[in-house]
């Protein structure tokens, strides 16, 4: 898209100058627009761990043992060592038995190594982050605190994780008017369909990094850039590209992001992350709110309600606190391996997996190139999808599957034999 072709929209910035200041987003949110923001970013926030044997970390996963476990891409197995943070975490529980002493002790120091870790891993400030229990949660929040007067138009594409669509769908309530981008292949959405459908009546600018179906990638950098140009908010939802994609939020340019930690950062359910630009938070006014958002929520205060000047602003209520420290320990596996590394890894591991799809002639529905994927290959086995799914599964292989395809989706603890054991047990399945 070229520069100024949004008429009215401000000039694109050169490399290096970041997203615009709040006050560029042009009658978009309802909350004030103050000058400045009150968080300093810290130094080392991208920081690469050193290099290690990836294969070594087999050991950490039980499942493995078992199974050919290629099915990360909608739950990433459980560790001993989140087994071992969530006995931590029950025997503080039943011993201390005070909450003050559990709280304050246990699962608030969690908290903070949560968000810190996650700002590690994905270039962002921990004050930049609230944590909350899932993406529908995260967008409906967001999307509270959107003003659908001046500005209507929602964009995200067909193929976006479903609950992205619901989320907007039912704003329509407020004035929302839902636009979704077609995919002229069922694989890809192209860029140049974001650039027809974003103008100066564009609110939101949903994009999925990492397509869930075909596991295309998509440039949600430049998205984003053109959502920034036409003066809208961009929202990334990254659930199925974090932790397997590097990222840098900063680089990203992005207004909001979410992510989760069920799939590739191998954390379980019920924990999101859900970042803000720190420029931005304080224009967020959510509705959709509770008393850990407030600055002092134990001064118990039911008449008053003033938000925290951190993106804590956008978390809720009390917290599901036995899945942080399974999520800790994701996390930290996911940081100490690598992103960077555990790309190239799954890279390797998705090739054999369309070298294997090839020699036994079943069609690949996800892009080839390494670099136009993320860390699933969905291969076509007809409409009996499901079934063969769940036989695999009785054989002690676990994929998932989406319409007729079987997504096989390994990570990088995973090995070319646990490929091959799969299209050995799927052979007499077709």
């Amino acid at each position: 898209m070229a520069d100024g072709a949004r008429g009215s929209g401000p000039v694109r910035k050169p490399p290096g100058h970041g997203p615009p200041r709040p006050a560029e987003l042009r009658g978009v949110l309802r909350g004030p627009r103050p000058a400045e923001a009150r968080i300093r970013p810290s130094a080392g926030m991208n920081a690469r761990s050193p290099g290690v044997d990836l294969s070594s970390w087999r050991d950490e996963f039980p499942v493995l043992e078992r199974k050919a476990y290629l099915i990360s891409a909608s739950l990433g197995p459980v560790s001993r060592r989140s087994r071992s943070y969530l006995d931590a975490y029950v025997d503080a529980w039943a011993s201390k038995g005070a909450p003050d002493h559990v709280w304050f002790e246990d699962i608030f120091p969690t908290m903070r190594a949560l968000k810190d870790r996650f700002a590690t891993l994905a270039g962002c400030h921990p004050d930049e982050l609230a944590i909350t229990t899932n993406i529908s949660i995260a967008l409906s929040t967001i999307a509270s605190c959107v003003d659908f007067s001046r500005r209507r138009k929602v964009i995200l594409s067909e193929l976006d994780f479903p609950t992205d669509g619901h989320v907007w769908l039912a704003q329509r309530s407020r004035g929302a008017e839902v636009e979704f981008l077609k995919s002229p292949d069922g694989l890809t959405i192209p860029l140049e369909e974001y650039e027809r459908a974003i103008d100066e009546d564009t609110a939101i600018v949903m994009v999925n990094r990492v397509l869930y179906r075909s596991s295309a990638l998509v440039d949600a950098k430049e998205v984003c850039r053109m959502a920034r140009e036409a003066g809208a908010l961009s929202i990334v939802d990254d659930y199925h590209g974090i932790g397997i994609v590097p990222l840098d939020l900063h680089d990203l340019g992005c207004d909001v992001y979410t992510a989760g930690v069920l799939k590739w950062l191998c954390g379980g359910p019920g924990l999101a992350f859900l970042y803000a630009r720190r420029d931005l938070l304080p224009e967020l006014e959510p509705a959709v709110t509770g008393w850990f958002a407030t600055r002092e929520p134990f001064s118990f205060d039911t008449q008053h309600l003033e938000l925290h000047p951190t993106a804590r602003r956008l978390e809720h209520g009390t917290p599901p606190a036995p899945v942080y420290p399974v999520a800790l320990g994701g996390l930290e596996i996911i940081s100490e391996a690598g992103v960077d590394r555990i790309r190239a890894r799954q890279g390797e591991l998705t090739d054999h997996v369309i070298a294997r799809a090839d020699e036994a002639g079943l069609p690949v529905r996800t892009p080839r190139a390494r670099g136009e994927r993320g860390g699933v290959v969905n291969v076509g086995v007809g409409p009996d999808a499901g079934s063969i799914c769940h036989a695999l599964l009785e054989r002690n292989v676990c994929t998932d599957f989406r319409g007729d395809g079987l997504r096989i989706s390994p990570h990088f603890f995973n090995t070319e034999a646990d490929v091959d054991r799969c299209f050995e047990e799927l052979r007499p399945l077709l």
